[in-house]
């Protein structure tokens, strides 16, 4: 089920185009069925939207080394494939917020092999001509959106591309990419993905804004690489991609409409999408269970 959702300024004049086969699993019949009644919100309710996951995708939470397991098991046999471009577009954990993403990406850099190339930003707010803000504490400022502060890469390492930088040449924000060398002004990457796939680009250090949803009471401005690590990616980022083997990671539930069904619907059969919820367990209940959030006046509103 794929759902488009276009908006008019009255919430009343939503409409919503439903289309009900989701082609990424077209070949998985029970998947298919299962991603199905995900995005309709037709998997029955254990309680409070908590539904069962499937044995066959569920992770029990044991710890923090559950973390560890399912990098495993979406990533097995890192380090021997640490400069394939296939393997690195064919997986990737999923979460839903930018922290989780981050940390994700360190625990996974930190076993990928190689050099670690450290590059910091430039941080700078614009219109500040008395230098009223510490550079340390724009530092520490991370808006979504914006690369890290700190960038630490090696070579083969996955990365997304964060602004559209040349559109006709395949650099489109989303786009994924494979380091292939690093310098302090310019990375030679290859892209991994649609029509441009193999091709070598290189990404030049630029300034970037904050922009307005980030309710900062100024305009930062980062000079820095316009990527972050892609091993693990927030679940609104990926929308509209198929990523083979995918690893869902739930520290808290979903919070929005149709953010579960995104995330397993990326995937194309059970046996290699795996989840692990955190808060998965429920008092008397066998298995693990998570949050469906699904509007079905949006979904399938009255005539």
């Amino acid at each position: 089920m794929i759902v488009c959702i276009l908006k008019s300024p009255l919430w009343k004049d939503i409409k919503v185009l439903h289309l009900k086969q989701n082609m990424r699993s077209v070949n998985n019949e029970e998947f298919a069925k299962y991603i199905q009644h995900i995005g309709d919100g037709n998997e029955p309710f254990i309680m409070d939207d908590l539904i069962k996951l499937p044995p066959s995708m569920a992770m029990q939470w044991e710890g923090q080394h559950s973390i560890y397991n399912l990098i495993d098991q979406v990533f097995p046999s890192l380090q021997e494939n640490a400069n394939d471009a296939r393997y690195m577009v064919d997986r990737a954990l999923l979460t839903p917020i930018n922290d989780d993403v981050d940390q994700l990406n360190a625990k996974i850099i930190s076993q990928f092999p190689g050099d670690e190339f450290t590059l910091h930003s430039f941080d700078e707010v614009e219109g500040d001509m008395q230098h009223l803000y510490q550079q340390e504490f724009l530092n520490s400022i991370s808006p979504g959106g914006l690369p890290p502060h700190i960038l630490r890469l090696k070579k083969g390492a996955p990365i997304m591309l964060l602004r559209n930088i040349d559109p006709k040449a395949g650099l489109c924000n989303g786009t994924r990419l494979i380091c292939r060398e690093c310098f302090n002004n310019v990375i030679d990457a290859e892209i991994l993905t649609e029509q441009y796939v193999s091709t070598r680009v290189f990404l030049p250090r630029i300034p970037l804004k904050t922009i307005e949803n980030v309710h900062l009471p100024f305009v930062m401005i980062k000079r820095q690489f316009p990527v972050r690590l892609s091993f693990a990616l927030t679940i609104n980022k990926v929308q509209g991609q198929t990523i083979p083997t995918v690893g869902i990671y739930l520290p808290n539930h979903v919070f929005s409409h149709g953010q579960l069904y995104v995330a397993v619907s990326r995937g194309v059969s059970q046996s290699i999408t795996k989840l692990l919820v955190q808060k998965g367990r429920i008092p008397e209940e066998e298995g693990v269970h998570t949050r469906n959030i699904v509007y079905k006046d949006v979904l399938f509103p009255s005539s």
